[in-house]
């Protein structure tokens, strides 16, 4: 079963060229990009009972002592009236527990640039851990999102994390500046722009949003991950595809806007589910048209489909609670390579690759849907602005290299399964 559709050219050839051009030049910039990433790693570790901190629900009063204000959830106040209370001061962007929202709109607003990452520990959450536990917290918060200041309550257990944090990052008690990188985006948004439609000529209706450039980007690459896909006509290349998609995103977005968190890439949602729901769509379409399908194969394929994508889309959102036995699956990983790969890239793309050595039409179709939410986690990956570069682009080759053996072995298996049952 190949799926083709024909608003995607199939050149084995010519992709291959695109994907080593293009790969070559996302490397250098990568390369180009490491010092600025690794300098502005500093963080500061405060205590939440420091006066210089201010978690402000809108009542309080902003003393002069006060350097610090992180906004709470469900604050109500006009964004242009807590300017003139701000003086000077910074103001956190916390993750979970802060209004995020109200941050945003404040920076909109008023373009405030002392504006910082903050991550809390709150003090009922110290009993989840040990003191490993905390640091690898502690270590997720500024290397995978370039945290700028951890908040936590006083405790042996801290002290203990702490000693071991601060054997790997510049820490102190003095907020770091926000990361002010400037970048030529919208030179980067053009490349990614030329990279889609090189490989869908029809994209290139995109650039007519290309003046609300965050629309020009979100729909160049949504176009673009379903481009990579129908382009390709090898599954590797169908990954690095999705991979070179995503690194040229996140270039088209690297501004400080997004990499302090006050920008998001838009559309995630639709970049999650739109090359899963068309992938389906082309495989029932094909299946049908070959009467290689039953009824209740399409309704139950249906419902699980519909159940998977439902799950992808709750999943996309940031949840400030783990489950214990994750917390142990990650540390885990994190302890194996550092920075821990993405599990639903290990469970999806193993599917996606042994599809390709299944006879049966129907379940290779299936293992093949399932595969893609592999393939759109590779881009959504990019997609996280406030992590390093480096940080991102190590954790996808980890994490390929390990589905690569994960397929390897199923592989190995099934071969062994057949050669048993005399089937090969």
């Amino acid at each position: 079963m190949s799926l083709k559709l024909p608003l995607f050219p199939k050149n084995e050839t010519y992709i291959n060229v695109l994907l080593t051009i293009f790969a070559i030049l996302t490397t250098i910039v990568v390369f180009i990009r490491i010092p600025n990433d690794k300098n502005n790693l500093s963080v500061a570790v405060l205590f939440d009972d420091d006066p210089s901190i201010l978690f402000y629900s809108g009542k309080e009063a902003i003393g002069e002592n006060v350097k610090l204000i992180i906004p709470l959830l469900g604050i109500k106040e006009d964004p242009k009236a807590f300017l003139k209370k701000v003086d000077g001061k910074y103001v956190g962007i916390m993750e979970f527990y802060g209004d995020t929202n109200f941050v945003r709109d404040f920076y909109r607003l008023t373009h405030y640039k002392k504006i910082v990452k903050v991550h809390y520990v709150k003090p009922k959450e110290i009993n989840k851990y040990n003191s490993y536990g905390l640091f690898k917290r502690f270590w997720r918060a500024v290397m995978e999102r370039s945290v700028e200041v951890i908040i936590t309550p006083k405790a042996d257990i801290v002290s203990d994390a702490l000693n071991r944090f601060g054997a790997f990052f510049q820490v102190s008690n003095h907020i770091p500046e926000p990361d002010k990188t400037s970048f030529n985006t919208r030179f980067f948004g053009i490349i990614l722009g030329l990279y889609v439609i090189l490989q869908a000529p029809f994209s290139v209706l995109a650039f007519i949003f290309f003046k609300d450039y965050w629309l020009f980007v979100s729909v160049i690459s949504i176009i673009g991950t379903i481009a990579a896909y129908f382009s390709s006509q090898n599954r590797f290349a169908k990954v690095a595809n999705i991979f070179i998609l995503g690194m040229l995103t996140n270039f088209a977005l690297y501004s400080f806007d997004y990499i302090n968190d006050l920008e998001v890439y838009r559309g995630v949602k639709i970049s999650l589910v739109a090359l899963p729901v068309v992938v389906a769509l082309a495989t029932f379409n094909e299946l049908f048209s070959e009467k290689k399908i039953k009824y209740w194969q399409i309704v139950s394929t249906a419902i699980i489909g519909a159940v998977a994508i439902i799950y992808m889309i709750l999943r996309s959102g940031n949840y400030g609670y783990v489950l214990d036995v994750e917390e142990k699956i990650r540390l885990m990983l994190e302890n194996m390579f550092i920075i821990r790969p993405r599990i639903k890239e290990l469970i999806f793309l193993p599917m996606f690759f042994i599809a390709d050595e299944i006879d049966n039409d129907y379940i290779k179709g299936l293992l093949t849907f399932f595969g893609t939410f592999g393939l759109v986690s590779v881009f959504n990956s990019f997609c996280h602005l406030k992590a390093p570069i480096y940080i991102v682009f190590y954790r996808e080759i980890t994490t390929l290299l390990v589905t690569v053996v994960i397929y390897l072995l199923l592989s190995l298996m099934r071969n062994l399964i057949l050669i048993w049952t005399r089937k090969k």
